[in-house]
C-alpha cells in the first residue's frame, strides 16, 4: 500500500463541498418552510398534495451522492488495507494498561517497551512498506498516529495486520491510544521515529548491540 495519509488526504477536496452544499440546502429549505408556511391569524389550513416528480427527484439526487462518494472511497479503503506480499520490514506491536511494547521479527532481541514515565519508541525505515501485527494483552485499545491519519482497534484474542508506509524525517511524530482504556489512558503514547536507510541500519546496529 501507499502512505495511509495519502490515501485519504485527496479525498477532503470531494466531501467537503459535498457536505458544505447538502448543509446549505438543507438550511435554506428550512428557513423557507417557517417563512412560508408559519401559522398566521386566521389563516386555515389546507389539505397538501404529493408531489411524486420532488420525492424521485431527491431519491436520484442522494443516490448519486452516495454513489460517488462510495467511488471515490471504496477504492481508497481498498488500497489503505490491502497488504503487501513481502513487505521491507516487520514490526509487531501489543498493547496493554497502559503503555505499548514494540519487537522486530528480522532483529531478535531488540524491544521497546512503555515505562514508568517514558513512552514507547517505534523505529520504521522510512520509504518503504512496514507490516504490522498488532494485538492487545487485556482490553481494548486503539493504534492511532494522527501524522499517517491512520487508526487501528485492538482487540482481545485478534490479531490484527496492516501495512503503512512513512516519510522520513517523522520524528517525534507522537501516536496515541484513541479507545478509553482506563485511568492510564491519556499517558498511552508512543513516539515515531522514521529513518531513512543509512540512519535506520545505524540505529539497528545499536539496538542490537
Amino acid at each position: 500500500m501507499t502512505d495511509s495519509r495519502a490515501q485519504f488526504e485527496g479525498l477532503d477536496g470531494l466531501y467537503l463541498p459535498i457536505a458544505a452544499g447538502v448543509f446549505a440546502v438543507v438550511v435554506t429549505a428550512l428557513f423557507v418552510v417557517l417563512v412560508r408556511y408559519r401559522a398566521r391569524p386566521g389563516s386555515i389550513a389546507r389539505p397538501t398534495r404529493d408531489r411524486y416528480s420532488l420525492d424521485v427527484g431527491l431519491a436520484l439526487t442522494v443516490g448519486l451522492i452516495v454513489a460517488v462518494l462510495l467511488a471515490y472511497g471504496l477504492p481508497a479503503n481498498s488500497r489503505e488495507t490491502a497488504l503487501a506480499a513481502r513487505p521491507a520490514f516487520r514490526v509487531d506491536v501489543v498493547a496493554f494498561k497502559w503503555g505499548w511494547r514494540f519487537t522486530y521479527p528480522s532483529l531478535p532481541g531488540v524491544v521497546d517497551q512503555s515505562a514508568s514515565g517514558r513512552p514507547a519508541s517505534l523505529h520504521v525505515p522510512a520509504g518503504v512498506t512496514v507490516a504490522f501485527s498488532l494485538r492487545t494483552r487485556d482490553v481494548v485499545h486503539s493504534f492511532w498516529i494522527p501524522d499517517q491519519r491512520f487508526k487501528r482497534d485492538a482487540w482481545p484474542d485478534t490479531v490484527q495486520r496492516f501495512d503503512l508506509r512513512f516519510g522520513p524525517g517523522a520524528t517525534d511524530a507522537v501516536g496515541h491510544c484513541a479507545q478509553f482504556c482506563g485511568l492510564g489512558h491519556a499517558a498511552m503514547t508512543f513516539t515515531v521515529h522514521s529513518l531513512d536507510g543509512a540512519r535506520f541500519r545505524a540505529w539497528a546496529r545499536r539496538a542490537r548491540g
